[in-house]
């Protein structure tokens, strides 16, 4: 990256829309950056937009002015505030005119600060010396899935390094690329924003993620006589629907990355998309180590340069896209090695310490996947007291339990499907049933996300959070009622019963929790209690923003229990 190829004429793509990125305006984008960097503090900013092209723009102004990005992997409240200690600042969403000069003004700042960089030795990060290949690029965040999430810094000339194998493996030319994943991980940044910068073939990402989005903008590369190069996860390929005609576009590759594809997902998308489906296997800290196409073999095949030692089924490696890459490298994973590639056994370092025993929370998952009933099944080490574990399962539609005694039955059923591999102090104590279960951008499990399945043994007030979506205007919250719920006792002995007054407060915290800016409790209007709530019974929890506050409603497969109006102050900052 050290000659700047997004400084440098591309090939024509002006019949894009313009929510595709390529030259036609990079350039005056990244010198507004430049210009509203200059005056500011110089170090490593924080960048976090959804949007590529403004992503972009401000990734390539900070490098271009010698500074660094630390790219979050999340925008919760709590992951800026841990990080922001860390950076001199935040970027906003775009460079605001009153931050910014005149336009001629800017133009001719940042052609000043350009050849400032270039004449000044060492004042720039994309220096071709290799002073500065070292100096920090990216500092990325891992997704948390082990539950201690780490910073991990990228100097130049790892990217260089990955993207030279990438360039190798899967040229660019006449391809225009496609992205479904996160620019905020490593996978995205590479395959998604950077690999296709440093080759002048455009790209688009953000509303891409969804199928429909995805199929036209294929449509639209197609257009122009470009191929695209679709950059996809386990998640969004899985569930790629069978209805989508992209067999008249043209697609010369899927990349994947971030967890494991199946086999048959890999196979039934090969021959949906009429294209090749190749994974990546890498982590954060790592970068790619190797590289598979399933409907060739379920080996992996290391990538040019990476170095593996697959002794004694523990995964050793050296890398060009390590920070050191003379050392070698402990990863996490178990493999078996197959003449010149490896198969993957799973991960060694999910392990629980169960009633002073080990315990493998992979296997537990596995054996629960193996029940008629469960899709998908997660356990958490929740570092309770009593140590015992969690475990979050996706089930079939009409397997999700909805009361008490039908959730009952379900657990029974898993502890005795469990009892005939595992001791009973490794078999978990609390259970949550979902449809799917949670994943962040890049296709991974959260470790925060899941973990907030299991708030309300922290908190006997609260109902068990199941999981939420938005549906147009509204917010759509699965709930169940615990059968511990504090406000039981005393209500109606024999006859344990939700009283209104806590659908009322539960409303009210997760509208706040949704909109952070109500504050101030002003009345309650039009509230009606239609059915009784009991224990372990499941709902959803509708809410919709008005001016004054919220509307909301309660409802299960009974009907609707209770909804109303909540009238709320609005924090005006």
């Amino acid at each position: 990256m050290a000659d700047r190829p997004w400084r440098q004429a591309w090939p024509d793509a002006r019949h894009l829309p313009t929510r595709w990125c390529h030259s036609r305006d990079l350039g005056r984008r990244i010198d507004a950056w430049l210009a509203w960097l200059a005056p500011r503090p110089h170090g490593r900013w924080l960048l976090l937009d959804p949007d590529p092209i403004t992503f972009t723009a401000a990734l390539l102004a900070l490098w271009e002015s010698g500074q660094s990005a630390l790219l979050p992997g999340d925008d919760r409240p709590a992951t800026l505030a841990r990080l922001m200690p860390l950076v001199v600042g935040r970027l906003p969403a775009e460079p605001s005119p009153e931050d910014t000069q005149d336009l001629s003004a800017r133009d001719s700042l940042a052609t000043t600060q350009r050849e400032t960089d270039r004449n000044s030795a060492g004042a720039t990060v994309v220096a071709a010396d290799s002073e500065a290949a070292e100096k920090e690029a990216v500092v990325l965040c891992t997704s948390g899935s082990t539950g201690q999430p780490s910073l991990e810094p990228k100097c130049f000339r790892q990217l260089d390094e990955e993207l030279e194998r990438h360039a190798a493996l899967w040229p660019l030319a006449q391809t225009a690329v496609v992205c479904q994943v996160s620019h905020q991980h490593i996978y995205g940044l590479l395959a998604g924003i950077l690999a296709p910068l440093c080759h002048g073939a455009p790209f688009c990402g953000d509303d891409s993620r969804f199928p429909e989005v995805m199929a036209q903008r294929v449509s639209e590369a197609t257009s122009v006589g470009l191929d695209a190069c679709l950059v996809a996860s386990p998640a969004q390929l899985s569930r790629l629907p069978q209805h989508l005609a992209l067999h008249h576009q043209r697609i010369a590759r899927v990349l994947c990355s971030g967890a494991p594809l199946s086999r048959d997902d890999a196979i039934r998308c090969e021959r949906l998309l009429d294209s090749p489906v190749i994974e990546i296997y890498g982590s954060t800290e790592t970068g790619g180590i190797a590289h598979r196409r399933q409907s060739s073999g379920d080996l992996w095949t290391p990538f040019p340069g990476v170095e593996l030692d697959l002794n004694d089924s523990a995964l050793k490696l050296r890398s060009p896209f390590l920070a050191r890459p003379e050392q070698w490298w402990d990863q996490a994973d178990r493999v078996e090695r197959q003449g010149e590639g490896f198969r993957l056994l799973g991960r060694r370092d999910r392990l629980a310490k169960i009633g002073g025993k080990r315990v493998s929370l992979t296997a537990l998952e596995q054996r629960l996947c193996q029940h008629e009933v469960v899709q998908d099944a997660r356990c958490v080490d929740l570092d309770l007291r009593d140590g015992r574990l969690g475990v979050v399962l996706a089930v079939a539609g009409d397997a999700l339990p909805q009361q008490h005694e039908a959730r009952k039955r379900l657990i029974s059923t898993l502890r005795e499907h469990l009892a005939s591999e595992h001791e009973p102090s490794a078999i978990p104590r609390y259970w949550r049933f979902v449809e799917s279960l949670p994943l962040n951008p890049q296709g991974k499990h959260d470790h925060a996300t899941l973990r907030r399945f299991f708030d309300d043994l922290d908190d006997d007030r609260l109902p068990r959070w199941l999981g939420a979506v938005d549906v147009d205007d509204e917010q759509r919250i699965t709930l169940e009622v615990p059968e511990r719920l504090r406000y039981l006792e005393g209500h109606f002995e024999g006859f344990a019963l939700v009283p209104g007054v806590v659908l009322v407060q539960w409303a009210i915290h997760h509208a706040r929790e949704r909109y952070p800016a109500l504050c101030a409790f002003r009345g309650v209007d039009r509230l009606k209690f239609q059915k009784v709530l009991r224990p372990g019974q499941r709902l959803t929890l509708t809410l919709k923003r008005r001016t004054d506050g919220i509307a909301f409603s309660f409802d299960s497969p009974k009907g609707r229990h209770a909804g109303g109006r909540v009238r709320l102050e609005a924090r005006h900052d």
